[in-house]
């Protein structure tokens, strides 16, 4: 054991760690990573979904498939980073550790920020504004559908069979008067406003319909909205009112265009964002909002800063560098990632479920945009709420190097925990969709969010766990095709995005059934990807970035047993 100085007194503690390679945890890193690739290429395939590219056989069953797979596949991916932060600090030392994970996270993170994240804005723009006629928003005519479609008779009977006027739907968080101003509905928001629904109602980010309407330019929605009562002083989180939201720039208008699948263009949007500018100076309602106050102002910077997704599919390493640095001020200040205060049974057995659930289960019900599953926090500054989520579970992967065996143990009974983290998957699935059979079960609205987000939080942990010890059993020895994989997961899933769109883009038209056309474009994609690795990174400068040197074959191998991408 040996002690180097860090500057201002401060002395950090090397130990000297033999650690075996844990091929199993590696695997599963990888496995995780590359799930991200499986749920991004169904996107296309699930009804209603605003994805850059829908596509026209989408199936039934894929969106369940990928709010499971959401469901755990970041936190676990989280839990093992912080597993092998721990390793890697324990073998490396502090300094060590920052150095390793600035030249595999951050370097890799800005080069794609200034590569990869262009090429997907311009992507979002180019195919997402044409998009085939949007799906229904779900499989039948809904209060959400039927105001996207313009329907107002059948509005007008579903509300007179209970359906809610002003309450968002279950999967996008959207109000019914907020689809009637992304569809260009006027006569369902006439009806809509009719029957007793809130033009000022906010929804999904903190928009109102008014703001909804005017930034896409559909006047006769704006109109409608202003008749029935929209008050246009509503600021957004970005401190814009509805009339402000027209001077949105072109390249950020069709990106949200593209993101919510508006078959329009650029002259279409400007020429009814005019149409509206004039309406509301022929009612002398133009430029009447109040000058915004300097906490709205600064509101509205910091709303952008953290809404915005500058960071696109990459914002996992923006997120690995704050915690990274959250682990060493731990570390700092407690002088060890001390865990001697923590029963062991709570930290190495799954009777850690018994805290950790609700802990996760707490964290989880501060999400606001995803119905099941945490939020994606893309911006330049992460969401605290989604960065802290994540936290719980980069810590605790942490805690769990520090107590030997601890790994192998969470995942005894595996056999047992995957299959009941299935049987807690399909209620609380169905709860977060708004099933009409789980409303039948006589809890208080209260009670039902608390079961709902117990249920979340349990299914999470029993996957991760689950998943550590069948990962454990199987793959715990070294096999060269697992590496190769393991290896090529950080490759593959930086660059997948713009070739999984493009590919989507290709085929969304073909008249062969979605199941077969998502497993082609999997094949296809993976292919790829995998060749690129192989011959064009795995033994170039990239590949030394993302991986550590890696020999050729015939030459001797250099074994690191920590991990070294991310």
């Amino acid at each position: 054991m040996s002690e180097r100085g860090m500057g201002d007194g401060v002395a950090e503690t090397v130990v000297p760690v033999k650690d075996a390679r844990r091929h199993d945890l590696d695997a599963l890193r990888g496995f995780a990573m590359l799930l991200g690739i499986v749920l991004h290429a169904a996107l296309s395939f699930m009804p209603g979904m605003p994805w850059i590219v829908q596509d026209e056989e989408p199936f039934r069953g894929v969106g369940e498939t990928v709010s499971a797979i959401h469901g755990f596949r970041m936190p676990l991916f989280f839990l093992l980073s912080g597993f092998f932060t721990a390793m890697l600090w324990r073998r490396r030392g502090m300094w060590g550790l920052l150095k390793q994970r600035t030249l595999r996270i951050l370097v890799p993170l800005a080069i794609g920020a200034g590569t990869l994240v262009p090429v997907m804005w311009w992507l979002v723009i180019a195919f997402g504004t044409r998009n085939p006629a949007p799906v229904e928003v779900a499989p039948e005519t809904t209060i959400y559908s039927a105001a996207r479609d313009d329907n107002g008779e059948a509005i007008r009977v579903l509300v007179e069979d209970g359906a809610e006027l002003n309450t968002p739907d279950p999967q996008f968080q959207t109000t019914p008067l907020g689809w009637a101003a992304i569809g260009d509905s006027p006569e369902a928001a006439s009806v809509l406003i009719e029957l007793g629904a809130d033009p000022n109602q906010t929804y999904g980010m903190g928009s109102t319909p008014s703001h909804t309407a005017m930034f896409f330019g559909h006047a006769a929605v704006a109109e409608a909205l202003i008749d029935g009562g929209a008050d246009l002083t509503i600021r957004d989180p970005q401190g814009s009112t509805p009339e402000a939201t027209m001077n949105a720039p072109q390249q950020l208008t069709m990106m949200i265009a593209g993101f919510v699948q508006l078959e329009s263009d650029w002259e279409a949007i400007a020429a009814g964002r005019d149409e509206i500018r004039a309406m509301l100076a022929a009612r002398g309602l133009e430029g009447n909002e109040p000058p915004p106050t300097l906490r709205e102002v600064l509101s509205s910077v910091y709303s952008g800063l953290t809404e915005i997704p500058f960071f696109h599919h990459l914002w996992f390493l923006w997120h690995l560098c704050f915690l990274v640095v959250l682990f060493a001020l731990v570390v700092l200040v407690g002088g060890r990632l001390g865990t001697g205060w923590v029963p062991g049974v709570l930290i190495a057995t799954p009777l850690a479920l018994v805290w950790l659930v609700p802990l996760s289960a707490w964290t989880q019900s501060l999400m606001t945009m995803s119905p099941f599953g945490p939020d994606t926090s893309a911006g330049l500054i992460p969401m605290p709420r989604v960065l802290g989520h994540y936290a719980v579970f980069f810590l605790f992967g942490a805690l769990v190097y520090t107590r030997p065996g601890a790994a192998e143990r969470l995942g005894r009974g595996w056999w047992l925990m995957l299959p009941l983290a299935v049987a807690v998957l399909v209620p609380t699935l169905a709860m977060s969709e708004g099933a009409s059979w789980t409303r039948e079960w006589g809890l208080s609205e209260e009670m039902y969010q608390l079961v709902g987000l117990a249920g979340q939080s349990l299914f999470c942990w029993l996957m991760v766990f689950g998943l550590m010890g069948l990962f454990e059993s199987w793959l715990s020895r070294e096999r060269g095709w697992v590496r190769f994989l393991s290896d090529s997961s950080y490759w593959l899933y930086l660059i997948h995005l713009p070739l999984v769109i493009v590919g989507q883009w290709a085929i969304r038209d073909w008249d062969v059934p979605g199941p077969v056309k998502l497993a082609l474009l999997l094949v296809v994609t993976m292919a790829v990807l995998l060749v690129s690795y192989r011959y064009l990174v795995r033994y170039t400068p990239i590949g030394r970035l993302l991986n550590g040197r890696r020999e050729r074959p015939g030459r001797a191998v250099v074994k690191d047993p920590v991990v070294a991408g991310v």
